[in-house]
């Protein structure tokens, strides 16, 4: 995987351009970054800035989800720095028995590509480690760079629903589907 210097800072993907590394709950003020940017949250949930106890809440739930389930949202550093630039990763959607794939870009990052390319190797692991049978995305239908990224990925639209409150847009992909590289 990478030096142990890398295992120290939780790195446990790598990309082209990106690290995945897990979260440590002290992380949660490096997250706030993101999470209070009103142009990133644009489409998350009521598209409010998220106050400091649902960031914390978040990077718990992320630090759960690792150890419990060996998956979560993790956190997307640069190839060449340890300054969070986004998320990425797999995580239980919420009052359905389904695993959803999402990512999270700093606006700095849009337009080049990563997202794409974080969850390439996001869905990678979910099919090829965690040996996932299916794998969901959702997002609000306004949302065209995330429904154009799910596409990308080979997933395909199936219904709209309405997940944590939000009306929003269910696109799937079952592990046959899935091409390794695609």
């Amino acid at each position: 995987m990478g030096s142990s210097a890398e295992s120290r800072r939780g790195v446990v993907l790598e990309s082209a351009r990106l690290r995945f590394a897990t979260w440590r709950r002290e992380d949660w003020p490096e997250f706030r970054i993101l999470a209070t940017d009103p142009r990133v949250v644009r489409y998350i949930s009521s598209g409010q800035p998220w106050t400091d106890e649902r960031i914390q809440e978040f990077v718990t739930r992320q630090c759960n989800h690792w150890e419990k389930l060996r998956l979560c949202m993790w956190k997307l550093l640069p190839k060449d720095g340890d300054r969070l630039i986004g998320i990425c990763g797999l995580q239980p959607l919420p009052e359905t028995p389904e695993i959803e794939i999402g990512w999270w870009l700093g606006p700095e990052h849009w337009g080049k590509g990563l997202a794409t390319e974080g969850a390439r190797i996001a869905i990678s692991y979910g099919f090829e480690i965690a040996r996932l049978d299916r794998i969901v995305a959702v997002a609000q239908a306004a949302n065209r760079a995330s429904t154009h990224v799910m596409e990308k990925l080979g997933m395909e639209f199936e219904k709209e629903t309405v997940s944590r409150g939000c009306e929003v847009v269910l696109y799937g992909i079952a592990r046959w589907q899935y091409k390794a590289g695609a």
